[in-house]
């Protein structure tokens, strides 16, 4: 993908962030939740969650998501990321995104990096559909295989 394109893609992403939409399933029913998602610029994108909530139990058994990114209030530019959930273990990952965060994950987490209840997911793109306006419509971005 051209960097026009992945920064066009980052745009929308990071001026809707702060309530982006995760869908999971139980294989039965797919649920859908507000989350905050820390994304670097390199379309790497996290989400810090509980250990014992019902979305991480659920990716345990389907790892498959996704996550939309939607403009308010009329959704005329749209990411819609498809992809997987990798549970984080490793503590330098996990203290290296707990300070990329733009909020403050210590109101949910006493213990910081370390607390057994903070979960790192890490999500794997498969695919991006997206537009920035309605004119132009959808577009597609697939990530190579090499990252």
């Amino acid at each position: 993908m051209n960097a026009t394109k992945k920064q066009r893609i980052l745009k929308i992403i990071n001026q809707t962030k702060n309530h982006a939409f995760l869908a999971t399933s139980d294989n039965r029913q797919p649920i859908i939740r507000s989350m905050t998602p820390i994304v670097e610029d390199n379309l790497s994108i996290w989400l810090a969650t509980f250990n014992s909530s019902r979305k991480v139990k659920q990716i345990k058994k389907n790892p498959k998501i996704c996550l939309a990114f939607i403009s308010q209030p009329n959704g005329d530019k749209t990411a819609i990321v498809l992809g997987k959930a990798k549970i984080v273990k490793n503590l330098r990952e996990k203290q290296r995104i707990w300070k990329l965060a733009n909020y403050d994950m210590s109101q949910y987490f006493k213990n910081g990096p370390t607390d057994t209840e903070f979960c790192l997911l890490k999500i794997i793109i498969n695919k991006i559909e997206w537009w920035d306006n309605w004119q132009t419509g959808r577009q597609i971005y697939i990530p190579s295989k090499s990252k």
